[in-house]
């Protein structure tokens, strides 16, 4: 579960030239991830008790280590994760992050691995919006789901990050984050209008279960050609 804040918005800028935008003149400025146990995940365990087992994590744009880029880290836990979570991050968070991505430690080129992310990702947002045909903001999912709206907005996230407020920035990209991993972790979502998407639509524990059972597909593919070979 990850979101990003950038240090600018879209302003004038048209549909068309968005990701143009996003991947050249817009930068980010604060990460946050939730990392979240798999095995409470699958369990079926309280909301609660997961999001109390959970680890924040937090990558800002201008700390790194000597030879690495800002979100090494970030792109690290990507290869091991299960599951890749966010709320538009198809559409934003990831081409933000494209330009950080570098081969990974196993030597996997760094536009597969781009690739690779966003394969095992769930996008809440654009899963609910090809199921009900609406784009939904996160906070319109949050009201009709009875869950509290965000403490601010990206306007508001920029002026944090031009006045150094890093603190106030930090708690609402972590605020953000948890109420995606509360929506996410819902067994039904109350869409607007009514209706209601179950959890194979939206769900956490579903993205899981599919990721784990297309890589253990993947393990007894290769098993099977290796034998087959040997």
């Amino acid at each position: 579960m990850f979101d990003c804040e950038s240090d600018c918005g879209f302003n004038e800028c048209n549909w068309k030239e968005r990701e143009h935008h996003i991947g050249t003149v817009m930068q980010p400025t604060v990460i946050c991830a939730l990392v979240m146990p798999s095995s409470l995940i699958m369990a079926k365990a309280d909301t609660e008790e997961i999001l109390k087992a959970s680890e924040t994590k937090t990558f800002w744009r201008d700390q790194a280590e000597r030879g690495y880029t800002p979100v090494h880290g970030l792109l690290a836990l990507f290869d091991t994760a299960d599951a890749i979570v966010g709320y538009n991050c198809q559409g934003f968070d990831f081409p933000l992050l494209k330009r950080f991505y570098r081969p990974s430690a196993d030597g996997t080129p760094a536009q597969q691995r781009y690739i690779n992310h966003r394969a095992k990702c769930l996008d809440i947002m654009l899963r609910v919006r090809d199921v009900s045909g609406q784009y939904c903001k996160l906070d319109s999912l949050l009201k009709n789901n009875s869950l509290p709206c965000k403490t601010s907005d990206g306007r508001e996230a920029i002026r944090m990050w031009e006045e150094d407020k890093k603190d106030e920035l930090k708690s609402y990209c972590e605020a953000d984050v948890e109420l995606t991993a509360r929506l996410g972790l819902k067994e039904s979502l109350v869409v607007p209008g009514g209706y209601r998407v179950s959890s194979q639509v939206h769900g956490i524990r579903s993205a899981v279960a599919s990721n784990l059972e297309a890589a253990s597909t993947k393990r007894r593919t290769r098993e099977n050609e290796g034998f087959l070979f040997v």
